[in-house]
């Protein structure tokens, strides 16, 4: 599967990340299950990164975030029905902020 190069918005600034589209296919739908722009979670991503390349944190991130949600029970949904408006970590899901742990940690 070849990488594919797509631009984003990074606090504000335009920047290319390289990454298989399956990959590309996961982070919408962490986008659409979460109720966030791709352009906010790649920026919270990038926001806690510390001295990862992008992209490398962006698939571990992607992974822990569908680990969390395939061993959550069914109370823990991440879906955007639970949401509140936009603004810090908690207004997303328990399995988006569990997952930000999981990455914190790596």
């Amino acid at each position: 599967m070849r990488a594919v190069c797509r631009n984003v918005v990074v606090a504000g600034k335009r920047t290319s990340i390289r990454m298989e589209p399956l990959l590309w296919d996961s982070l919408a739908d962490i986008s659409r299950r979460e109720g966030q722009s791709l352009n906010d979670i790649v920026t919270m991503i990038d926001g806690r990164r510390g001295d990862s390349a992008l992209t490398a944190a962006l698939r571990i991130f992607i992974l822990s975030y569908f680990r969390t949600a395939s061993d959550a029970p069914a109370n823990l949904p991440g879906l955007a029905e639970e949401q509140t408006p936009f603004g810090t970590t908690a207004d997303y899901s328990r399995v988006f902020r569990k997952a930000l742990e999981i990455f914190d940690e790596a």
